[in-house]
C-alpha cells in the first residue's frame, strides 16, 4: 500500500459523526432520500451510517463504516474470495474490492490510520442490475472520496 498522507484515527467516531462526514447538499447530488445510523455491520459488529435512495425504482444504497479493528490492506490478501486492486480516495491509499459472483455491489476501503480503515460499499438494491462491476465500483470511489474528505475537515 502507498504511504498515508498522515494518520486520522477513528476511535470514538460516532455514527452520528459519520453520518455528518458528507455536505447535505453532497447527499442530494447522490439521489439520496435517508440517512441513517447503522450498527452490527460486518464481521466486527462496527457502527456507521447508511445513505439510501428508497423512494425511486431503482434503489440504492452507500454504507460507510468506520473499522478500528483491521486495516484496509486486509483485502489484498483474500485472493479469490474477492478481486482488490489498489485506489487513492482524498489522497489517501485505499483498496477496492468485490466479489467475483456479486453483480449489484462493490467496497472501497480507505486506509486512514495503522490497523484501521473507512469502509465503504455500494449496493444496488433494485433488479435488474443496470450497471456494469466498474460503474458500481465508481459509485462506492465517489462515496469514499466524499466520506474521506469529511474526515479529514473533521479529524485531520
Amino acid at each position: 500500500m502507498p504511504p498515508r498522507p498522515k494518520d486520522i484515527r477513528l476511535d470514538g467516531l460516532t455514527p452520528e459523526q459519520v453520518c455528518a462526514l458528507v455536505p447535505e447538499q453532497r447527499i442530494k447530488d447522490l439521489g439520496v432520500d435517508k440517512v441513517h445510523e447503522t450498527s452490527d455491520v460486518g464481521e466486527f459488529n462496527d457502527k456507521g451510517c447508511r445513505f439510501a435512495r428508497t423512494t425511486a425504482k431503482d434503489g440504492y444504497s452507500y454504507l460507510v463504516t468506520p473499522t478500528t479493528q483491521q486495516g484496509a490492506e486486509e483485502w489484498l490478501k483474500r485472493s479469490g474470495a474477492v478481486t482488490a486492486r489498489i485506489v487513492t480516495a482524498a489522497g489517501y491509499p485505499a483498496v477496492e474490492n468485490r466479489r467475483p459472483t456479486d453483480s449489484r455491489g462493490c467496497f472501497v476501503d480507505v486506509s486512514v490510520a495503522e490497523g484501521q480503515r473507512l469502509g465503504i460499499q455500494y449496493a444496488y438494491d433494485s433488479q435488474p442490475v443496470p450497471l456494469t462491476p466498474d460503474q458500481l465500483c465508481a459509485k462506492a470511489l465517489e462515496m469514499a472520496e466524499l466520506a474521506t474528505q469529511g474526515l479529514i475537515k473533521l479529524r485531520g
